[in-house]
Order: C-alpha cells, then structure tokens, then sequence
C-alpha cells in the first residue's frame, strides 16, 4: 500500500511515522525543511506555550522511538517542544519513508472524471496522482555545478532553460493532505471576500496573509511605522503580543486592529480564558488604554496651564497636542478597500462601521480611511483543500472534515470541535487509519 503525506509540519510526520509502522509504502512531500507552520511560529516566538500537554502533542510511537522520558502532564514551550522532540524525530526518521522536495500543484485520480464510476469497483480502484514541481536549484542546477564540464558543451539555451521548474508526478494508493489549513488564508474584505483593489495591490504592497505574515515580520517591523492587524483571532493575538516591544521602541509607532467584533478579542479570550496568549492580550489591550488615558490626563492639565497663559505668552506658546494611542482598536468593522495614492506614500485602508453590530459606538454607518506602512490579514483560513478540486467531495469540505466523498483522500489538520490545535490533530490519525482499514477485509 502505497500512501503519500502532503506537508512536512509535526501532524505530517506524524503521520508518516505511523503509517510506516503498520508497513506501508509512505512519501512525504515537503516544500523545505520539515517544520511547516509549527517551525515559523517556533522561530517567531520560541518562548510561547503551546498551551497543551506533552501526552496530547505527542504520538506514543514518537516518544518511544525516541526514549523520551517526561512528564506528559506537563506543558512545554514551542522550543521544548521543537528541541526535545520534533527535531530528534526528524533526525531519527525512518529509512523506509521517502521525503521527496517539490511543491505539490494538485492531486487527481489518474483517468476517472469527478462523476465517472468504475463498473463494479470503487474509485479506489484508480490510483491517485499527485503532481508536484522541484525548484531546479536542487535538483538538476546542482549537477550543473558538480559537473561542469559535461554541461558547458549544451549551450547557454539550454543552460536556462534548467532554471525553471518542472513538473513531475507519482501515483499512490492513498492520500493524506497535511499541508494544513494555513495554505489557503482568507482575504481581507468581509464574507471571506476580496475588498476593493486587494487583489490588484496586495503583491504590490506589504500585505501578508496568515503565515506571511510570520515569514515577513521583521522585514514589515523593520519599515514601518504603522501596522494595521485585521482580524483578532490566535495569529492576530499573537503578532499583536510580539509588537508589543516593538511598540514599546518608539513612541510614534502605531498598531491598528480591525475587528468584526464590538469587543476586540472576545472570542478568544473566551474559548481560551486561561492560555498564557489571551491572558497577555488581554494585558497589553489594558496596557494601552490605561497609558492613553493617564496622557489624556495630562493632556488637560497642560491644556488648562496654556489657556491660563498671560495672552503674549500664549501666542508664542504652541498648544498641546491631544495624545493618541500606540494601540488602535477599530471595532465592529469591515476593512472593505485598500488603496494607494500617487503623492503620498503608504497604503490607504478604508473601514465601514455598522450600526447593527453589538458594541458600535453609533447607530449609524460611518466610514473611516487612514494610511499604513503594512498589513497583517489574519482573517482565519479556508477548509477543504486547496490541492484537490479534481477530486470528489473534497473543495468545498469543511476545515473539521478528515474524511470525504472520495475513497482513499483524507485531509489532516488541527481542526476539531471548533478549535485549531496540535493534540486534536494527532487524535484525527487513529481515525483516519480506521477509515483506511475499513477496505481491507480480514482473510
């Protein structure tokens, strides 16, 4: 039985390991480095909790193969987590499953349509084929460089042409999509929707969706001096956490977040009450409205001072300026236009306020327009895959759905009782492995 993993995240090597276990035939696709989304939050801040223990992030074949003696009660930080047991469960590996590099495209039966039949049998019965494309810096660009004198008779045309990619395929019994469900981020307009321009401006300015938004942190930290988060979900939460010192550098910087929601977070914090992440957003949101208030404060006390100024010293004196907060909550709103202007520099982000939402400040709609230097969408993600639309049942499944119309394609992920999480991943592999023996008949 051959079965290929799609993702090189922990759930996707997870997965590999224990399909190997029972003796199939396992590929792992993987872009890069094995890690996936896991690996980029680890990077961005290895001092985070994963807010669960290590008997529920962690498979007992790993801790076995491993030795690994620990408290499974206790709650490792990503670090640990990535230090004590993914990196050597990467490094132990198994000599029987392939890690092939390549992005996978798209994943289709080899000859059967999406309503086509087999008479008599499942769609089982015709394989998948996954087609995937290596990037030809490691693959036929390093023969090149090995073997120079066998190359340099083919000629400067056809020395280019190695540097695009090709793609290739290989077929398979059985499929797993582990790529996860930050593949497909949502856009920044309501509805799961594109706002005006998005689509057009969003590869021209730094606008970053979900795991972009990790990938390209310290290049947008690093230029601007307004960052706007749309969304306040756990990926909103945790950059508005990071940017806490980044705020904390320079006065004139400034975080916007706009929120569907009349209470910034109130989702969150609710489904994750006692997480380290909601209890340090919780914090930071505080943190900054009480500093906006002791300025406001002040604010009135040096403007009462200057209003009592003897009038030729007033006219030399300038006014204080009303204060505003590093911390900028746009609340009960929809981010419905990005643009940008010929003379000003920036990215110009228009939001509309509805009245009907609970915790508008004014019945009526308002809109408001400021500029930015970057954005981060964190507006959640789509389900289904993304890889997968040749496929029966399976683009327009749900994020939560492990299993689908068509025999043999499973989607794993983290997904599971509305909550996103590792340990409820490793609980879909024991269910999508029963599903899978459901085809074989005991002899």
């Amino acid at each position: 039985m051959k079965i290929a993993i799609l993702g090189s995240g922990p759930l996707g090597l997870e997965a590999a390991l224990h399909f190997d276990q029972l003796g199939a035939h396992v590929s792992l696709f993987s872009r890069g480095e094995l890690g996936g989304m896991a690996k980029r939050v680890n990077a961005f801040a290895s001092e985070s909790s994963l807010e669960e223990c290590w008997g529920e992030i962690t498979s007992k074949h790993g801790r076995e193969s491993l030795g690994l003696n620990i408290e499974l009660s206790d709650i490792p930080s990503n670090e640990e987590y990535f230090e004590k047991y993914f990196r050597p469960l990467v490094e132990k590996g198994s000599q029987s499953i392939i890690v092939k590099p390549g992005n996978v495209e798209r994943v289709h039966k080899r000859f059967l349509s999406l309503n086509e039949e087999v008479p008599g049998k499942s769609r089982l019965h015709d394989l998948f084929r996954v087609v995937y494309s290596t990037d030809p810096e490691h693959s036929i660009l390093n023969q090149v460089e090995s073997n120079p004198e066998v190359f340099e008779k083919l000629g400067e045309d056809v020395l280019n042409s190695l540097n695009e990619s090709v793609e290739s395929f290989e077929d398979f019994d059985l499929v797993i999509d582990a790529s996860g469900i930050h593949s497909r981020a949502n856009p920044i307009g309501p509805s799961q929707s594109f706002a005006l321009n998005e689509e057009k401006l969003a590869a021209e300015t730094k606008t970053f969706y979900g795991r972009e938004c990790l990938e390209n942190y310290k290049d947008a930290t690093a230029s601007s001096k307004h960052i706007v988060i749309v969304g306040d979900g756990h990926l909103a939460a945790l950059l508005l956490c990071e940017l806490d010192m980044w705020l904390e550098e320079d006065s004139e910087r400034m975080v916007s977040l706009v929120t569907t929601q009349g209470q910034p977070f109130r989702d969150f914090l609710a489904e994750q009450e006692n997480s380290t992440l909601a209890l340090m957003t919780y914090e930071n949101i505080q943190k900054y409205f009480e500093k906006l208030q002791i300025a406001r404060r002040k604010f009135e006390e040096d403007l009462f001072k200057w209003r009592d100024l003897e009038p030729h010293i007033k006219a030399k004196t300038p006014a204080p300026q009303e204060p505003k907060s590093q911390l900028n909550l746009i609340t009960a709103s929809n981010v419905t236009s990005i643009d940008r202007l010929l003379d000003r520099e920036g990215i110009f982000v228009t939001c509309e306020t509805t009245g009907f939402r609970s915790g508008a400040i004014e019945s009526e709609e308002q809109i408001s327009t400021f500029a930015c230097d970057s954005i981060f969408v964190c507006t959640g993600h789509k389900g289904g895959s993304s890889l997968a639309t040749g496929l029966q049942g399976v683009a327009g499944a749900s994020a939560e759905d492990y299993s689908h119309k068509e025999p043999g394609f499973y989607t794993l992920n983290g997904c599971l009782g509305g909550k996103n999480s590792l340990a409820n991943g490793i609980k879909k592999i024991s269910l999508i492995e029963r599903e899978i023996m459901n085809f074989f008949s005991r002899a």
